[in-house]
């Protein structure tokens, strides 16, 4: 899953309150509900407090266009979710939950009309670090330690980014090992010395349990950021 669905998925929040729900009164009075392709997404970041939680009903596929589902519902941990539309996304339902809270298992629910039900599970896992990073890190191989990290997740994303216009920075997938990640010199050598911006994001999709013949999965990323300098 390429790192673009992160920012779409952050997006959707924003485009809602731009366009708002201009679709709402147009539910399809056909629909098979049997094809439907079911796309979940859960976003959060640490310093946001919340996680965003998206769930798009698609015709054709993962790239088909997203529908209002009704008279069917969807619900997670029980909470039934009202549709809402913008004009770049579709359909889409979504809720924020307080992180803090929101740690653990959850279950979401799709009933379509005759009271057939997708019930499927996955389990939100939010991670920091063992210890804050120093304000200044000198150019040598380190590692992270991250707590609470899932144990079914292998890698993260690792964003490292200076203020000068010479480099790119580094953007890439990097393996945790029994939580820890290490950032060497190939690594380092990808920026220059000054102020540092760190993002970690942990990026997981998931297959669901239960699905329609179109398909579907669980799409759930996290992500902390910190800054440090580097020094020579």
């Amino acid at each position: 899953m390429k790192i673009s669905k992160i920012w779409l998925v952050l997006f959707l929040g924003f485009a809602a309150v731009g366009v708002g729900c201009t679709n709402r009164d147009r539910v399809k009075s056909t629909m098979d509900y049997g094809r439907l392709y079911f796309d979940y997404a859960i976003t959060a970041e640490e310093d946001a407090g919340y996680a965003t939680c998206v769930f798009q009903f698609k015709e054709g596929g993962e790239e088909g266009k997203a529908v209002n589902i009704e008279p069917a519902s969807v619900e997670l941990d029980g909470q039934k979710l009202e549709t809402d539309s913008a004009k770049l996304s579709g359909f889409f339902y979504e809720v924020q939950k307080p992180i803090d809270s929101f740690a653990g298992k959850h279950t979401i629910v799709f009933t379509a009309p005759g009271g057939k039900e997708y019930k499927n599970e996955f389990e939100f896992l939010p991670f920091t670090l063992e210890q804050e990073l120093p304000e200044k890190i000198k150019r040598k191989p380190f590692f992270i330690q991250l707590k609470d990290f899932p144990p079914s997740a292998k890698s993260v994303r690792l964003l490292l980014l200076d203020t000068s216009f010479e480099s790119s920075g580094f953007n890439d997938m990097v393996p945790v090992v029994n939580g820890k990640l290490t950032i060497d010199s190939s690594i380092l050598r990808s920026v220059k010395k000054g102020p540092i911006s760190l993002a970690l994001y942990m990026e997981q999709q998931n297959p669901l349990q239960k699905k329609t013949i179109a398909g579907g999965s669980i799409f759930i990323t996290y992500g902390l950021k910190r800054q440090f300098e580097l020094i020579d």
